[in-house]
């Protein structure tokens, strides 16, 4: 589901002597108006030099080596003149048309991406499926690398593979000529990705891919799924359809239809790492998976089959032997609170639970009573809702060392939503900490000190919002995140 996003990136002042006395403001060196055009004067040396080069959705490589402004180019502008490390970009704009009021007002830069998600960074998903015109244009071969093709173009004398997987370099991955078209090979974990080529300095899809998704330009990227699980069923080839239907689709009665082989069905996917239960939907008739013995009841009476992909978590909650039951419940299944029955021990309850990389939140239900984890001293706040929080595979730490004595410290950011308050930071010795997993992309942050919101001290990297206050912002690498050739 898509949602519109604005994102306050920059201010364009052209009135010389405003005094530039916020990070995302551009100085009137920059743009200048000549008529009825707009002249951008973008300098690799000038303290300007990123801001604009990320409003105008602009690439080092593609601008300074191909010379190619990519989608502005579509919109209009042309390079006036273009050095090693300066180039002058102009548009004609006409009064009836001026979508932007260059100097006068601060310019506010919409973008459809995912919820969940930052432009050109896929967003979570729980499972996915290839779908292409014809034969597959990317694929995993005998040695489980993944190969990208381009078909044609001949006459190209340089083609690049980019995507979320090389950091969107223009120039780190070379496409190799062939008899049909151009080749390259990557090696990818599992997962979604994004990708295009870049054929002489001009960037194209994949137009044998059908999917596709918005990259916040006004364009779209073409993504594809490297597999790692396949549902197969083994018999019933007398039945003319069988549907599969799980926790990672919605349940969905609909959307996923295996494929039929000599011995039974099969449906190879994608599957994110955590528990799934699942059913088959064989000529309308919902059935276990007769080949998978582990079930888990649902909550409401009935059963399901069940896998899990990755490494056991443990909840624990010690104490409490006196309980009949203890449950529990989390944004990991919906807050089911029938579903994840916990196992009494000599000292307490625990069940050990499968999760993808991720932030949790997460109670124990005691005899019906709801209660944050006591050993856990990590929370989420939503108005007057506490609830216990994990992260399985933390790859970021926020830390603020500033206020040592302070009561109480939140973050919140793009990364929940910005709820409010957010996220509890922990006082680990006078310094301010929280963990967390974030995929590779841009988050925007603040932290809430003692109930007074106000940017990160230790963190420089700023840009404006909608208010007037400003964000802090955050880059998270995907090194991380894949394993490159």
């Amino acid at each position: 589901m898509n949602k519109l996003i604005t994102y306050c990136l920059l201010c364009l002042f052209l009135i010389i002597g405003i005094p530039d006395s916020s990070s995302a403001q551009i100085t009137g060196n920059a743009v200048r108006v000549e008529g009825n055009m707009v002249v951008v004067k973008i300098k690799q040396r000038s303290p300007d030099y990123q801001k604009l080069m990320m409003y105008f959705g602009l690439d080092e490589d593609s601008l300074f080596i191909h010379h190619s402004l990519g989608q502005l180019s579509k919109e209009g502008w042309k390079i006036r003149k273009i050095t090693k490390r300066k180039a002058i970009i102009t548009k004609v704009v006409g009064d009836d048309n001026m979508e932007v009021q260059w100097g006068n007002q601060p310019i506010f830069f919409n973008l459809n991406v995912n919820e969940n998600n930052t432009p050109g960074y896929p967003g979570p998903v729980s499972f996915g499926i290839n779908n292409f015109k014809g034969a597959p244009t990317v694929y995993e071969n005998d040695k489980d690398i993944t190969v990208f093709k381009l078909l044609n173009f001949p006459q190209a004398s340089k083609v690049f593979l980019s995507g979320n997987f090389n950091d969107w370099s223009t120039g780190q991955t070379p496409m190799q000529k062939t008899d049909s078209g151009w080749v390259a090979e990557v090696k990818l974990k599992p997962g979604k990705y994004f990708y295009k080529f870049i054929i002489d300095g001009q960037w194209m899809q994949d137009i044998n891919n059908n999917l596709r998704e918005s990259d916040g330009h006004n364009n779209y990227n073409t993504f594809y799924y490297h597999y790692n699980y396949n549902f197969k069923l083994e018999g019933l080839t007398d039945k003319k359809n069988i549907i599969l239907a799980g926790s990672f689709n919605n349940w969905n009665e609909k959307e996923l239809k295996m494929q039929k082989t000599a011995t039974g069905w099969v449906l190879p996917m994608f599957l994110k790492d955590g528990t799934h239960t699942y059913k088959f939907i064989a000529d309308g008739e919902w059935i276990l998976d007769p080949g998978n013995s582990a079930i888990l009841p649902d909550g409401m009476g009935n059963i399901n089959s069940v896998i899990t992909l990755g490494d056991p978590y443990n909840f624990t909650l010690k104490g409490y032997q006196n309980a009949n039951a203890v449950v529990l419940a989390g944004s990991f299944n919906n807050w089911n609170a029938g579903e994840l029955i916990m196992q009494k021990t000599e000292t307490g309850w625990q069940l050990p639970f499968v999760l993808a990389p991720g932030n949790y939140e997460y109670k124990f239900i005691v005899d019906g009573n709801w209660i944050t984890d006591p050993a856990n001293p990590v929370t989420t706040k939503l108005g007057e809702t506490i609830n216990s929080f994990i992260v399985i595979s933390a790859n970021h730490l926020f830390t603020l060392s500033a206020f040592p004595t302070a009561k109480e410290v939140y973050i919140t950011g793009s990364f929940c939503g910005w709820a409010e308050p957010g996220y509890k930071m922990y006082n680990d010795n006078g310094v301010w900490k929280f963990p967390c997993y974030l995929p590779a992309g841009k988050y925007t942050y603040k932290l809430i000190v003692d109930g007074k919101w106000m940017l990160d001290p230790g963190n420089n990297n700023t840009e404006q919002n909608e208010f007037g206050t400003g964000n802090c912002v955050l880059w998270v690498s995907p090194e991380s995140e894949f394993l490159e050739k």
